[in-house]
């Protein structure tokens, strides 16, 4: 059958069915993002919701269906019209709302960059804004540059055991979370039980004059991305996670000093409270002194690589100092262990990256 022998309906309903997988490849990426987009997935979003039966046309036919049939579709035969209502039972039904384009779009609506002129009788979308993976307002652009952050000294690595904090270097957490899409948090209740253990000769013998900032900086980091993973739960999810609390101390880079308090915050020496979580900060270096890695698997049953490989990797196309950490992580009994950075700022860098995950990790352990 030729082209201009087809009725006009045959070919509106292949349009139908363009439009179709349009929405349902955009309701797809939505459902993988977790409304958390990058620039280029919220526009190719954008595009997909705004796609109508003019965009389809223009594909199918290379110019709008409105178009090609003043010119070339001939009139319904009464033949055709008894083929088709014959096959009206088996005929493709869509929700007329679903056909329809989900975002306005016209010439004023969504401006060229001022760089580029605008092109007579181009089409501009409007922009659908979705929640941004970072915490600033704007959605964050995906980068593919790997050159390192101007400073002096590799900012992740640095232990409080070795490098003088007060001096320490940052590399923007926003550069680090633009890379990374935040998972949903888990739909149950945690009371997450923390202990935060410093391995630090410097720090347990004093000799900071602001003392130790690596173990607060946990406990600080680890509250903020509770609360922002909290406030990322739907209206009618009513779960929550909160600290119900948190144990600290400080131990210097000894064996026998960090293997003690890891039994103990884990329950196996029946002493002291069992922690759900226990975050170590420091020895996790080069130094011969850096010894928390050795200690933390000597108490460990069960070691979580995938957990600080996930880290390394995503820190380490901002800074590539960052491959050298040696930290694991690991199961005691109903215990997560997480060996973290010494540098302030390189805790909260990971723990941005880390907390989401370790709340699945948690209820999973918990059996919840």
């Amino acid at each position: 059958m030729s082209e201009n022998s087809k009725s006009p309906s045959m070919f509106l309903s292949y349009l139908q069915w363009l439009v179709v997988e349009a929405r349902n490849l955009s309701s797809t990426i939505k459902g993988v993002c977790q409304e958390s987009f990058t620039d280029e997935e919220n526009q190719l979003v954008t595009d997909l919701d705004a796609f109508g039966y003019d965009e389809a046309g223009k594909y199918v036919y290379g110019i709008d269906y409105a178009q090609w049939k003043a010119e070339h579709a001939k009139k319904t035969t009464d033949k055709q019209l008894s083929m088709y209502k014959a096959s009206a039972p088996i005929h493709a039904k869509h929700d007329k709302k679903t056909l329809e384009p989900q975002c306005k779009k016209g010439p004023a609506s969504y401006a060229a960059p001022s760089d580029e002129p605008r092109k007579e009788g181009q089409t501009y979308v409007t922009p659908v804004v979705w929640k941004s993976r970072s915490p600033a307002a704007a959605p964050a652009k995906r980068t593919t540059s790997r050159s390192a952050p101007q400073s002096k000294k590799p900012s992740i690595l640095s232990d409080v055991c070795c490098e003088d904090v007060d001096n320490a270097p940052s590399m923007d957490r926003n550069t680090v979370l633009s890379r990374y899409r935040t998972p949903s948090p888990p739909k149950v209740d945690l009371f997450l039980r923390v202990g935060i253990l410093t391995v630090s000769d410097r720090a347990s013998n004093g000799e900071y004059e602001n003392g130790d900032l690596s173990g607060p900086a946990v406990e600080q980091s680890l509250n903020e991305n509770i609360t922002k993973l909290n406030a990322m739960r739907g209206e009618l999810d009513e779960t929550k996670a909160k600290i119900s609390f948190c144990v600290k101390s400080i131990v210097p880079d000894e064996f026998e000093d960090i293997a003690y308090y890891l039994n103990q915050w884990c329950g196996s020496d029946d002493e002291g409270p069992t922690c759900d979580v226990i975050f170590t900060t420091g020895g996790t270096g080069f130094s011969p002194r850096d010894i928390t890695p050795e200690a933390t698997r000597e108490i460990i049953e069960k070691e979580a690589s995938g957990l600080m490989t996930f880290v390394t990797a995503q820190c380490a196309v901002i800074q590539p100092l960052a491959a050298l950490s040696r930290g694991v992580a690991g199961i005691c009994g109903e215990t997560l262990i997480v060996n973290l950075p010494g540098n302030p700022a390189g805790v909260g860098q990971v723990l941005d990256i880390l907390v989401p995950l370790l709340l699945h990790a948690v209820k999973d352990i918990k059996g919840l």
